[in-house]
């Protein structure tokens, strides 16, 4: 099963500076040992004064919030997804769609709001619909998109070449009767015919007033029946592909807003799984757009998905306890466990590392991770745990300080040149 993509450091609910601090510090140096995944810091509750005021002071970001552990939508959806707007060609879409892999794709504006989904349904419908009678084979175009599914000549242009309209496509395969017989059942205005270089088929069809002549194999018209065209209103094309495939050409070529599923079932980054997952199940192309605010697609989920994903993995930070923890801990695979408490209640039903040690902050050890990877911690991560090993020992005055703890403020100070009685006066004025 695959993993959740990110990692989160969770330090306990309602933190002080030590918590958040050791988060944040600790999320940073595991993001630097381990390059294959991404660890986040994240926050649960309300901070305490002293954080607010020095993470304030300081210009510092708080961590990424949350009040719940179980996975969500972001978590486990395919981003970036492939979309594609109403007026693309289905043919062209079909091509994307084989080369990914795909079996549904969300249909977005042009301004990029979503408005449906086309899937493998929706074309199988399609190609069934092109060998039944002439009343499901009608197709939603316009001259302009006629002319570029064929590439074709615009030899006679209509009035207004992008006006959409309701048409069916006829093919001039029987005789000069059958095919009369043909369009008499048919309103003329609504046919488009796909001639070879037949003139008596061509006159005819112009005297009845069709919308459209399509001419295949490349040939060309007549000036005389150009010019009757013309005068009836007849639009006339010329396509150097086959009848055949001038007519395959022309019923896929259309929008694929005129086949996909129009639907406002969509579902949001922060939406729980264990609340939309019927959804996804119950949906006909076995997958759902994720949206943001602004209806905008960014991102789908697939029934696959939601079978695939696995527990949350996490990283618990300054405590072991799920009274300290946010919602949804024991749904979570524990990795880790850093803290300068006592074991609490959590249990996990695999290996885990615990690092738990007597001192005076949680930050003193993870600054001790930092030491014993050889690896320097950035310049805010490095005032975060100085200040926050301070203050959790009460300026080195509390029981449970320990030496320890003075080793790792004055390793941190060192790094970046950091004077500890400046850092001391100045937590002093920003906490008073």
């Amino acid at each position: 099963m695959r993993g959740i993509k990110d990692i989160y450091v969770v330090g306990r609910k309602n933190p002080d500076l030590d918590s958040v601090a050791s988060s944040m510090a600790y999320a940073e140096l595991k993001n630097t040992v381990d390059r294959e995944s991404n660890y986040v810091a994240t926050i649960c509750g309300n901070t305490d004064k002293i954080t607010q005021k020095l993470f304030g002071y300081y210009n510092i970001a708080m961590p990424k919030y949350i009040d719940d552990l179980s996975i969500r939508v972001e978590d486990v959806m395919t981003r970036n997804a492939i979309t594609v707007k109403k007026d693309e060609s289905v043919t062209e879409v079909f091509k994307i769609m084989l080369k990914n892999d795909l079996v549904v794709v969300p249909v977005v504006e042009n301004n990029g709001t979503f408005i449906g989904y086309l899937g493998m349904t929706d074309i199988a419908r399609k190609s069934i619909s092109s060998v039944m009678p002439d009343i499901f084979r009608k197709i939603k175009t316009s001259i302009s998109i006629i002319r570029n599914a064929v590439d074709g000549e615009l030899l006679v242009p209509p009035q207004d070449e992008n006006k959409m309209f309701v048409a069916t496509v006829v093919m001039g395969v029987m005789d000069e009767n059958g095919l009369m017989k043909v369009i008499e059942r048919i309103e003329p205005e609504s046919i488009i015919m796909v001639v070879g270089n037949r003139r008596d088929f061509q006159k005819a069809a112009i005297e009845m007033g069709i919308r459209c002549i399509v001419i295949s194999h490349g040939y060309k018209m007549d000036s005389d029946l150009i010019e009757l065209a013309r005068e009836n209103g007849v639009s006339v094309i010329s396509s150097d592909y086959d009848a055949f495939a001038t007519v395959g050409l022309i019923e896929w070529g259309i929008p694929v807003e005129t086949i996909c599923e129009k639907s406002t079932t969509v579902v949001h980054p922060s939406d729980l799984i264990v609340d939309i997952k019927e959804k996804v199940y119950r949906s006909s192309n076995r997958a759902i757009a994720v949206v943001n605010s602004n209806n905008k697609v960014i991102g789908i989920l697939t029934r696959t998905d939601i079978i695939k994903y696995d527990k949350r993995n996490i990283i618990l930070v300054d405590h072991s306890s799920s009274l300290n923890a946010p919602d949804g801990i024991y749904e979570c695979n524990i990795l880790e466990i850093v803290d300068h408490h006592r074991l609490g209640d959590i249990q996990t039903g695999f290996p885990t590392r615990y690092r738990i040690e007597p001192w005076g902050a949680t930050a003193t050890i993870v600054a001790d991770e930092f030491k014993i990877n050889n690896i320097k911690p950035s310049k805010t991560s490095a005032l975060l745990l100085a200040n926050a090993i301070i203050v959790n020992t009460e300026f080195f005055e509390k029981e449970t300080f320990t030496e320890k703890d003075r080793e790792m403020v004055n390793w941190l100070c060192s790094l970046w040149s950091f004077d500890l009685d400046d850092l001391i006066d100045n937590l002093k004025s920003i906490i008073n």
